[in-house]
């Protein structure tokens, strides 16, 4: 009589060996996607633009890319809201540290009226000498305020010095090293919070 266990114990040795390695090869590839996505781009593509900076020559958002930004919109008269949000921002990056030479705060103004490359570049200086301001004119800067959704709008100011006041959004952009959009913040935002939005972005 013929002993037919040998024969069993070998078929279901390689069934155990093909349902091992189908396991293995379904995990490498759970991991590989799991670090597609961890790779992979995250967030909308921020649009793109060009205005002047504060020296007078082109700049284009996207020549950005490599660092982490801070977009933000406003004016250089502004009493209250833009120094203290560009005073966090500036905050924020120094605590930073040297990760914070590969985050870049972009001012881009609402009163292209006042707001000249020379009056610009003062301001933005106050507060970091490497601070990007943008200006541009008014046909310029419009269809850069519809992408982002920017509101703003002339108020007359009885009394002050300044003639008038721009009632604006108060939205700071975060923008990956990808170019993409990767989260918001405002003027009522603390150094710390600002500074952990900019390290979400850079990751």
């Amino acid at each position: 009589m013929t002993d037919e266990r040998p024969v069993r114990r070998s078929a279901a040795r390689g069934w155990r060996v093909a349902i091992t390695a189908a396991l293995s090869l379904l995990a490498v590839v759970i991991v590989a996607e799991g670090i597609a996505q961890l790779l992979a781009p995250r967030g909308p593509l921020a649009p793109d633009f060009t205005l002047t900076d504060q020296s007078g020559r082109a700049f284009r958002l996207s020549d950005l890319r490599g660092h982490a930004v801070a977009l933000f919109f406003g004016y250089t008269h502004c009493p209250d809201v833009c120094p203290t949000t560009l005073a966090a921002l500036a905050r924020a990056k120094r605590k930073l540290g040297a990760a914070g030479a590969r985050f870049d705060v972009v001012f881009v103004t609402v009163d292209p009226q006042r707001d000249t490359t020379t009056v610009v570049g003062k301001y933005v200086r106050l507060f970091d000498p490497s601070f990007i301001g943008l200006t541009g004119t008014a046909a310029q800067l419009a269809p850069v305020y519809d992408a982002y959704k920017v509101y703003h709008q002339a108020l007359p100011a009885q009394g002050s010095a300044a003639g008038y006041l721009v009632a604006h959004s108060l939205t700071v952009d975060f923008i990956d090293p990808h170019g993409r959009l990767r989260g918001f913040g405002d003027w009522s935002d603390t150094p710390d919070e600002l500074a952990a939005d900019a390290k979400q972005a850079e990751s």
